[in-house]
């Protein structure tokens, strides 16, 4: 004999039981309520960053690039840095974590950890902290790291990096309060700009540095090479020359030759080390400010509570299904 429910049974014990469902619904739908509305409202503001592109062959890459790599210096192949990783470092995210924000909730500026009440801990955090330091103990630990991680782990699970195929890198920052999602969304676009900034003009710094201390030894090289040559012609006149005189004198003359070219190559190329050192660059292009949205981006309440219902609505007949079916298997056994 057939045990398993057909689609008329099924139908028929919903009819039968519709109160208790509908009971059961009502809770998970009082729950569901209750739970949406413990959950933290966020809003969202997002940025748009493009990247300017790579350095052209008249920059001081393109034209210093291959002398530095022969006379022993490593020359950055690229002026561009990927952005979604500056965005996702720890340093960025430590930044913004420590830095005191204007926000609602104080009259003064405070930091994320504070504002997110991390570093309040209560008589019931306190026994869990107890407990914790009897079961795991740890004589390095540290309250202030701890506390900074807390906040780093939050603040990244509030940053959403989006990179399109085009090349356009949108970053989208959450947070309880839209003027605070604004002003951290601008303060990251502000820290990409000014990093590559500054790691281009350090770059270009230590290649005018690196490129005048090659001119000095390139200048004592070729005074060394014009005074040895200046005494040779006192000592040997030319109408006293032999074949191994001559030959000397060739090598002496070729020496100051080469010499002198590379001097004056280097000396071009302290030229354009100064120009790219103070000339202003733009390496990323800021095409959209964050600006503040006053309408909620999440927790979308509305769906939380259907989808909780229907589940609940779900599990209520599955387990009286499963019920029915038991017994009925129990009666016909017997």
């Amino acid at each position: 004999m057939n045990n398993n429910l057909n689609i008329k049974d099924i139908y028929q014990i919903f009819i039968k039981n519709r109160k208790y469902f509908f009971k059961a619904t009502l809770i998970f739908f009082l729950i569901s309520i209750f739970y949406v509305s413990s959950k933290t409202n966020y809003y969202k503001s997002t940025i748009s960053l493009y990247a300017a592109g790579e350095l052209d062959d008249s920059s001081l890459l393109g034209q210093y690039g291959s002398l530095a790599e022969n006379l022993g210096f490593a020359a950055t192949p690229s002026s561009n840095y990927y952005i979604p990783d500056i965005i996702d470092s720890r340093s960025l995210k430590k930044q913004i974590v420590q830095k005191k924000w204007n926000n609602s909730k104080m009259s003064a500026p405070i930091n994320l950890i504070s504002y997110w009440d991390i570093d309040e801990v209560g008589f019931i955090g306190k026994i869990i902290n107890s407990i914790k330091s009897i079961l795991f103990s740890n004589e390095f630990k540290d309250i202030k790291i701890s506390q900074l991680n807390r906040a780093i782990d939050k603040i990244d699970d509030l940053i959403y990096v989006d990179e399109r195929n085009s090349g356009l890198i949108v970053v989208s920052v959450h947070m309880e309060e839209p003027k605070l999602a604004s002003d951290i969304a601008n303060y990251i676009s502000d820290y990409v700009v000014s990093f590559i900034e500054k790691e281009q003009r350090d770059f270009a710094d230590k290649s005018k540095e690196f490129i005048m201390d090659r001119m000095q030894i390139s200048k004592q090289e070729l005074n060394d090479s014009e005074e040895k040559l200046t005494n040779f012609r006192k000592k040997h006149p030319l109408v006293l020359d032999t074949p191994d005189l001559q030959l000397d004198r060739a090598r002496l003359i070729r020496t100051v030759d080469v010499n002198q070219q590379v001097f004056i190559t280097i000396r071009e190329q302290l030229e354009i080390a100064k120009i790219e050192a103070s000339k202003e660059r733009l390496f990323i292009n800021i095409l959209d400010k964050a600006e503040q949205n006053p309408d909620r981006d999440k927790p979308n309440r509305l769906f939380l509570v259907l989808i909780i219902t229907l589940c609940g609505l779900f599990i209520s007949i599955i387990l009286h299904i499963l019920k029915v079916n038991v017994e009925r298997i129990i009666s016909e056994d017997k």
